[in-house]
C-alpha cells in the first residue's frame, strides 16, 4: 500500500487553515509554520482518519510530505497489513459522539456562536476594555494615530499578566498596534457605542446566551475598578448572590457548557450501559455541579448503578450539593462528598479506585497539567479513563471575568495563557502515563467544540 501522503496533506491543511492543494509535497514543513504541537494534532487526526499508529519521531525526522512518503514506503511503516482502528471500549463510545458534535450543539442553541454571536461578543469586550482604559490613562480617541500609547498607571501588580491580555485585545480590535516592542494607536476609528448599549442589545439578540453576558458585565462594567483595587473581583463573583447565581447557571445552563455535558454524559452513558456491577466515578473540583448533574441524571435515567464521589479543594460547595441532589431518587447508589487537591498526593483510600475519573473547568487553574493529570490517573484502576471538559480556544471574555482571579495565571508548565489547545492537553496528559488521548475534531460552525471534551484512557 503506498504512503498516505494525501492524508497527512488532509490533516495539515485542516490544522492550518489553507487548501490541500496549495501544500506543495516539497515545501518544508517549517515553511508553512507547522510548529511542534501542530505536527502532534496532525499525527492524531491522520491516526484517527486510518487507524494507523505513527510514531512521534515521523515529523522530527521528515522535512516535508516527500520525505513522509519515502520513510514510510522505505521503512515499513505503512504495509498492506495495516493495524486495526483502536477499538478499546472509550475509544468506540468517544467515537460515536465525536459525530453527533453538531447535534449537541443544535440541541444547546450553540451551533451558530461563531458566525452570529461572537462578532457581537467580541465587540462587547473591546468596549469593556476601551471605557477601563480610558479612565485610566488617555483617552484613545484623543490619541494621534501613530503616537506611543500609555500604559495605565495605578493598576495592581498582580494584575500585570492580565494587562497584557487586555493589550492583545485593544490590538485584536485594531485600536492598537505592536510596532517591536512599542505599542502605538492607530488610525482605525472608534465605535464610541457604550458598553451598556451594547450590553443591552446583545441580550436581546441573543437571549439564550444572556447568563454568560450577564456573568461578563458583573466585571466587565468594573473593569478600572477591579485593576486598581477600587472593586474587589472576588467579592463581586463570588460574594454576591448574583455573581454565584451567574456563575451556577454559566457553568450548568450556559449553552457551551450544556453542549459539552451533553457529550461527556453520552460518552459514560455508551461506556457504562451494559456494566453489570457497581460503577466508581471521581469528580475533581465539583463546584458549583453543573457537569454532576448531566452525569448523575443519566446514570439514573438509563439505570446505571453508581457510586458517585463528589470532591472540590474546598468542603463549602458541599451543603448546596446535598440540598441539591437530595431529592434524587438514587435506588440503591451513592454520592459521597471528600475535599480532595489533584495538585497534592492523592491520599491512599482514593488510589487506583475509581472506574473514570472527570473534571470540568478545573484542572486549567493548577501550576502544573502533567502533575494534576499524573495525580488524577492515580485515581483509577486499570482501563479505567480520564474527562475533562475544558475550553481550548481562547474567549476573551473569559479573562475579563476570571482573569481578574489569581488563579487564572498560576500556570508554570510551559503555558502561555492558562487556556491550552488540545495538542498540549495531549502532551500533558501522555506525558503523565495515559495510553491514549482524544478530543474532538467534528468542526461546528467553522471551529471544533469550545469547551472541548477530552478523554484520556490507561492500560
Amino acid at each position: 500500500m503506498s504512503a498516505p501522503v494525501e492524508d497527512f496533506r488532509s490533516a495539515i491543511a485542516t490544522e492550518l487553515g489553507l487548501e490541500p492543494g496549495a501544500i506543495s509535497s516539497d515545501v518544508t514543513f517549517e515553511d508553512l509554520g507547522l510548529d511542534p504541537m501542530a505536527a502532534m494534532e496532525v499525527l492524531e487526526i491522520v491516526n484517527d482518519r486510518t487507524g494507523i499508529e505513527f510514531p512521534a519521531s515521523l515529523f522530527r525526522d521528515c522535512r516535508c510530505l516527500s520525505d513522509i512518503g519515502k520513510r514510510t514506503a522505505s521503512n515499513g511503516i505503512i504495509t498492506n497489513s495495516m493495524p486495526a482502528p483502536r477499538s478499546s471500549p472509550v475509544h468506540a463510545a468517544y467515537s460515536c459522539t465525536t459525530a453527533l458534535a453538531g447535534r449537541y450543539a443544535k440541541e444547546a442553541g450553540v451551533a451558530d456562536f461563531w458566525t452570529n454571536v461572537y462578532p457581537s461578543q467580541r465587540r462587547l469586550v473591546l468596549a469593556y476594555v476601551f471605557e477601563a482604559f480610558s479612565r485610566l490613562a488617555q483617552p484613545l480617541g484623543q490619541m494621534i494615530p501613530g503616537t506611543s500609547f500609555p500604559i495605565p498607571g495605578h493598576v495592581l501588580t498582580r494584575h500585570a499578566k492580565l494587562m497584557q491580555t487586555l493589550l492583545d485585545i485593544l490590538v485584536d480590535g485594531g485600536l492598537v498596534e505592536r510596532i517591536g516592542t512599542k505599542l502605538l494607536r492607530t488610525s482605525a476609528a472608534i465605535d464610541l457605542t457604550s458598553s451598556s448599549a451594547l450590553y443591552q442589545k446583545i441580550l436581546h439578540d441573543f437571549p439564550q446566551h444572556s447568563d454568560t453576558h450577564r456573568l461578563l458585565n458583573i466585571t466587565g462594567s468594573k473593569l478600572a475598578g477591579c485593576l486598581t483595587g477600587s472593586m474587589d473581583p472576588i467579592k463581586l463573583l463570588f460574594g454576591s448572590s448574583l455573581g454565584r447565581d451567574m456563575l451556577f447557571e454559566f457553568y450548568t445552563n450556559a449553552p457551551m457548557s450544556i453542549a459539552a455535558s451533553k457529550q461527556l454524559s453520552d460518552v459514560f452513558e455508551r461506556v457504562f450501559i451494559s456494566s453489570r456491577e457497581p460503577i466508581e466515578i471521581l469528580e475533581i473540583g465539583a463546584g458549583f455541579g453543573g457537569t454532576t448533574k448531566f452525569v448523575l441524571d443519566m446514570l439514573i435515567r438509563s439505570g446505571i448503578r453508581f457510586k458517585y464521589t463528589f470532591t472540590d479543594i474546598s468542603s463549602s460547595f458541599f451543603k448546596t450539593a446535598k440540598k441539591r441532589y437530595a431529592q434524587l431518587n438514587l435506588g440503591g447508589s451513592i454520592i459521597e462528598y471528600e475535599v480532595l487537591d489533584v495538585e497534592k498526593p492523592i491520599p491512599d483510600k482514593f488510589r487506583g479506585r475509581f472506574h473514570a475519573v472527570l473534571s470540568t473547568n478545573c484542572i486549567h487553574a493548577t501550576k502544573n497539567l502533567q502533575l494534576s493529570c499524573t495525580n488524577a490517573r492515580q485515581l483509577l484502576r486499570p482501563g479505567g479513563f480520564f474527562s475533562v471538559v475544558e475550553f481550548s480556544t481562547r474567549l476573551y471574555w473569559l479573562d475579563l471575568v476570571f482573569g481578574l482571579l489569581d488563579g487564572w495565571w498560576l500556570f508554570d508548565d510551559g503555558r502561555s495563557h492558562c487556556i491550552a489547545e488540545e495538542a498540549f492537553w495531549m502532551k500533558s496528559m501522555q506525558a503523565a502515563g495515559f495510553s491514549d488521548v482524544i478530543w474532538t475534531k467534528t468542526l461546528v460552525d467553522g471551529k471544533r467544540p469550545n469547551p472541548q471534551v477530552i478523554v484520556a484512557t490507561t492500560v
